[in-house]
């Protein structure tokens, strides 16, 4: 004999996280470092790679990739503003 699920058997999905929520995979509020650490962690990776680099030889690239870094900066400092 089969057996078969209860006619009144309904399953709910949960619901959806609100748009402005911050990204499943982001770590924890407590966990995420003061958007300055993050200013000064991109600071010393531009001073590490770029200065004279070939990019640093050729005023429109470089003015380019400062451009990047400094909307990356911002990126970060509201992504962290964001998950708190």
């Amino acid at each position: 004999m089969e057996e078969t699920a209860a006619s009144g058997d309904t399953t709910v999905a949960p619901p959806s996280p609100p748009a402005d929520a911050p990204p499943a995979d982001a770590p924890p509020a407590d966990n995420m470092p003061p958007p300055d650490a993050l200013g000064a962690l991109v600071e010393r990776w531009w001073n590490d790679h770029f200065p004279g680099s070939p990019v640093a030889q050729v005023t429109q690239a470089w003015n380019h990739a400062l451009a990047a870094k400094d909307e990356l900066r911002r990126r970060l400092a509201a992504f962290i503003e964001g998950v708190r």
